[in-house]
């Protein structure tokens, strides 16, 4: 196959294809990878050639985020603004790039993160290949079942449950979604599309194939799901080269702590949201003293140390561990409870190695996250971005004393390893490039369900 590979220029949208990427070159298939320079190496590395940004895209991503690093304040207003600015108005730059790229090469099947969905449609209506989704976030779809993606809200029980999906469905995508909504007709006008079709109402999903990261039991159920539609497993994205030597020194002390009986909790404040005094500050002065061995990842290359003073007795007891970028995947089967900001890969990560979470973010889509964890009954969901010392402490205290929270962690990790997410990727993208996966198409109950609520995404 010939395949084109488009990601945003962000962590959390180009590690996880990574995996993917080497199996199909490993499987004889001409890769080629659109995406920021600063991932260049990742890409070569994973035997890919990588295509240079042309479209005024290199760091439009990135540099949004540092520049606005509170954005909005409630969680969907934030991530109405990520949508009109990261996803959108990035669009006819997106277009150009992936249709400069496929003119320069011919091209079997184009693939890239969700954050590229409407580029990828719009370029596949404008003439070019047809084209796969990756999700790397909580699935987002626009179905009537569930409640406005970025709420964090459980499925809906019963009628009255499902009249209050609908009212806030009016309110977040006539309201608060407005601008997203108008600027995605206004950049599809630009570009000579119609503004809305069936499939940007339907979500960030593609008809052709829709490659899902995760399991189906970490998802809501829906009485109908896109036939496209496939679920991964994880998608583990590799470490990075330099960083493969730079071991803890004392990642030994964890697996001898766990070995011991001692509880040892992991604190990790993702790549993101980096500030520390969201989680890692309050994590730090609630967990310590208290018998665990709490090992903190600052999310930081190179930052090994906090920047707040440990409390006194944490210093006396020398229960913290601190390390920048941590070997996750060799300290979770040593780990008891992981304490994170809800980034969907280091969750995933998690919960693969059967350990039980608690959440606590609400930027990006990571209320979606902290809710699905609490909803598969694998953690809690502090639903806050700022957690008190008191509610983590209490909140680790009740996974470790409650035997079901590890109980379910370990069926979804049994899920999991029942899962090869490279392999299965690359399988479904051969059978669709080969012709025995059809498009299919929309159902009937969608249709009608999408004509009763308008959802353009």
């Amino acid at each position: 196959m010939r395949v084109l590979v488009a990601t945003v220029p962000l962590q959390g949208h180009t590690g996880p294809l990574l995996p993917l990427v080497r199996e199909l070159v490993a499987r004889g298939h001409d890769v080629r990878w659109l995406t920021a320079a600063a991932h260049r190496p990742l890409v070569e590395e994973a035997g890919a050639r990588h295509l240079p940004l042309t479209g005024g895209q290199e760091e439009a991503a990135a540099a949004w985020l540092r520049r606005e690093p509170g954005r909005w304040s409630p969680q969907v207003l934030r991530l109405a603004a990520d949508l009109e600015h990261l996803f959108i108005r990035t669009l006819p730059a997106w277009v150009a790039d992936l249709e400069a790229a496929a003119a320069a090469a011919p091209v079997d099947v184009v693939v890239g993160d969700v954050g590229l969905a409407e580029a990828l449609r719009a370029a596949h209506e404008r003439g070019g290949a047809p084209f796969v989704t990756v999700g790397v976030s909580p699935l987002l779809l626009h179905d009537g079942e569930t409640a406005p993606y970025g709420l964090g809200l459980p499925p809906p029980r019963g009628r009255l449950g499902r009249c209050r999906v609908l009212a806030l469905e009016a309110v977040v995508h006539r309201g608060v979604m407005r601008r997203a909504v108008h600027a995605l007709a206004e950049e599809r006008r630009g570009l000579g599309l119609p503004e809305h079709t069936a499939g940007v109402q339907l979500g960030p999903v593609s008809p052709f194939l829709h490659l899902q990261s995760g399991v189906p039991s970490l998802e809501y159920p829906r009485r109908a799901l896109p036939g496209s539609l496939r679920f991964l497993g994880h998608l583990a994205p590799p470490v990075p080269p330099g960083l493969r030597r730079a071991r803890p020194p004392w990642e030994a002390e964890v697996s001898a702590a766990h070995a011991a009986g001692r509880p040892v909790v992991l604190v990790t404040q993702g790549t993101v949201a980096t500030d520390p005094g969201q989680l890692l500050r309050p994590a730090v002065r609630g967990l310590t003293g208290n018998g665990y061995l709490v090992v903190v990842g600052t999310g930081v290359v190179g930052r090994t140390t906090l920047p707040f003073a440990l409390p006194e007795r944490a210093a006396r007891a020398d229960d913290v561990r601190v390390g920048g970028f941590l070997p996750v995947p060799d300290l979770l089967p040593h780990v008891d409870v992981v304490v994170t900001n809800g980034g969907y890969g280091g969750v995933q990560a998690a919960l693969a190695a059967g350990v039980p979470l608690v959440v606590a973010g609400r930027s990006e889509d990571k209320a979606e996250v902290a809710a699905r964890v609490a909803w598969a009954g694998a953690g809690l969901d502090l639903r806050t971005q700022t957690p008190s010392a008191r509610q983590v402490a209490r909140a680790v205290a009740r996974v470790l004393d409650d035997p079901r929270y590890r109980a379910r962690a370990r069926a979804l990790a049994a899920e999991y390893a029942a899962l090869d997410a490279p392999v299965r990727g690359a399988g479904l993208l051969e059978e669709l490039v080969g012709g025995t996966t059809p498009r299919p198409p929309v159902q009937a109950r969608q249709r009608r369900r999408r004509d009763r609520v308008r959802q353009p995404w």
